[in-house]
């Protein structure tokens, strides 16, 4: 016990000089791990990601084969501090042989905006991960119902890739968009199409007059 008592305190002393010694380089890596930031150009992206939109809009079928299971929920969430917003969602399955696993269609309103939200997953991630396809309109000018029944133009598409970079096209101010109008064109009719195939006017009639009626 005497010999371990003695050779102890000459562990911790060469474990405090190998701290010191160590490279300052060192140190700072482990405490401050370099960070990777990826930046979106989603007001105008490259031919490539102009390529890679298209062909995920491409693959929602036009009449889809659902499942029996759905879900439907709706509720209020906080914006921001003394902001909410109420929301209604609609989730459908597919059957085995559909491309996609789920389709999620959410009507989210605040006192400023409304915005429609139709997101695609995909069966086989290396080809979809997920899709989504959105829309904004002025609370004050929009009634629920009608927002379901109106063809009401995309003006965000994202894409989800597996082991890539997110890929998206929003709608921007002050930004000459002309040549992505066949991209916003496109995504309009995917939405346009699943907002019927859906049948969300009946499927949601309750949840949209309770959208409506609720207090914010």
């Amino acid at each position: 016990m005497r010999f371990v008592r003695q050779i102890f305190p000459i562990f911790v002393l060469c474990a405090i000089v190998f701290a010191q010694d160590a490279p300052d380089g060192a140190k700072k890596s482990e405490q401050n791990p370099p960070v990777k930031v990826n930046i979106l150009n989603v007001c105008t992206p490259s031919a490539d990601d102009q390529r890679e939109l298209r062909a995920a809009l491409a693959r929602p079928p036009k009449t889809p084969s659902f499942a029996t299971d759905y879900e439907i929920s709706r509720g209020v969430s906080t914006v921001e501090p003394g902001k909410s917003a109420k929301y209604v969602r609609l989730r459908r399955e597919l059957k085995s042989d559909s491309p996609l696993t789920t389709i999620q269609y959410s009507l989210s309103m605040d006192p400023e905006n409304t915005v429609e939200t139709l997101v695609f997953r995909g069966r086989d991630v290396k080809d979809l991960l997920a899709l989504s396809i959105e829309d904004t309109l002025s609370t004050s000018a929009s009634k629920p119902a009608a927002v379901v029944a109106n063809e009401t133009p995309a003006s965000r598409v994202h894409l989800e890739r597996l082991g890539k970079t997110t890929v998206a096209l929003v709608r921007c101010e002050k930004v000459d968009q002309s040549q992505y109008e066949p991209i916003f064109t496109q995504a309009s009719l995917v939405l346009a199409n699943y907002r019927r195939v859906l049948r969300l006017r009946t499927i949601l009639a309750d949840d949209l007059s309770w959208l409506r009626s609720a207090p914010r």
